[in-house]
């Protein structure tokens, strides 16, 4: 099998041999907001990788997707419309080709072989460059009957009149960070650094960590699920000092007190999530 994972920033493909990701290959992406030349360098890393793709291929994508065509409805980071994501790559490949949303996709893979597994329910969520959130309802994936359900990281956190100033994202992933502390080359790195010696770095991802605890203990008290998995590129750097955080706010907000015994845990698979999540998804079509 195999799966790949546009993120915001990086291209993953991985080869899957009995549930386990037994090779990858990691590139930055090459040109953000050119579809056909990420479409191209996707199809060059499967190849590249020299797996068998005629069970199909299963890519996870930073955005939202209409599962059903293959189409990239929005993704924010590549700043992609409505682009036909399955039907290049299919065509391209010659095999069958599936698109997910990439943390939808981890949370299958996370409810199927990681964190989620012996629950029937739960709510992924990955913060990175950006923030997404994947749902899992009664032993399925829930896309809704507009079939985007799970977006997370566009949900309205802030009042204004400025769209990009007024979502989850635009303040707890790492782009938002960029914006707020007026520094574009902020990467993951220099954030785990600074966090806890840098005030301004400290600061802002504490106020972030805060509002993601909020929206979390808004969607529990909708759907009173027990289990909520965290995971993205912040999440893995940062780890529990910055999970805390979330905790801590999510059990000041949710309703009622009862639904405070949801468990908040980290993924177990990391970056394998997505791949084995998506990879799965394209074998059982």
């Amino acid at each position: 099998m195999i799966g790949v994972d546009i993120g915001g920033t990086n291209l993953l493909v991985g080869c899957i041999e009995q549930n386990e990701v037994i090779q990858r290959l990691h590139q930055p992406i090459v040109a953000r907001g050119d579809f056909e030349a990420v479409a191209n360098q996707v199809c060059e890393a499967v190849t590249e990788i020299g797996a068998d793709v005629r069970d199909g291929v299963g890519i996870s994508v930073a955005g939202s997707v209409d599962a059903s065509t293959g189409i990239v409805l929005r993704a924010e980071n590549l700043n992609w419309d409505n682009v036909p994501l399955a039907t290049f790559v299919s065509e391209k490949l010659h095999c069958n080709v599936v698109i997910e949303n990439d943390v939808t996709a981890a949370a299958w893979g996370e409810f199927k072989f990681g964190a989620g597994r012996g629950s029937d329910s739960l709510f992924a969520v990955w913060i990175g460059t950006g923030i997404g959130g994947g749902l899992i309802l009664n032993n399925t994936i829930w896309r809704g009957p507009l079939g985007t359900g799970g977006e997370f990281g566009m949900g309205i956190c802030e009042h204004g009149d400025d769209p990009s100033c007024k979502v989850l994202e635009a303040f707890a992933s790492r782009s938002g960070m960029q914006r707020i502390l007026h520094n574009p080359g902020l990467d993951t790195n220099a954030i785990k650094y600074g966090y806890g010696r840098d005030e301004a770095i400290t600061t802002v991802v504490n106020a972030g960590a805060k509002l993601i605890g909020t929206s979390l203990a808004n969607v529990i008290t909708l759907l009173s699920l027990d289990k909520v998995v965290l995971g993205g590129g912040l999440v893995e750097a940062l780890g529990e000092t910055y999970t805390h955080t979330i905790r801590e706010q999510f059990l000041k907000d949710v309703f009622p007190a009862h639904c405070q015994q949801c468990e908040i845990c980290i993924t177990n698979l990391g970056p394998d999530a997505g791949l084995l999540g998506v990879a799965t998804l394209a074998q059982s079509v």
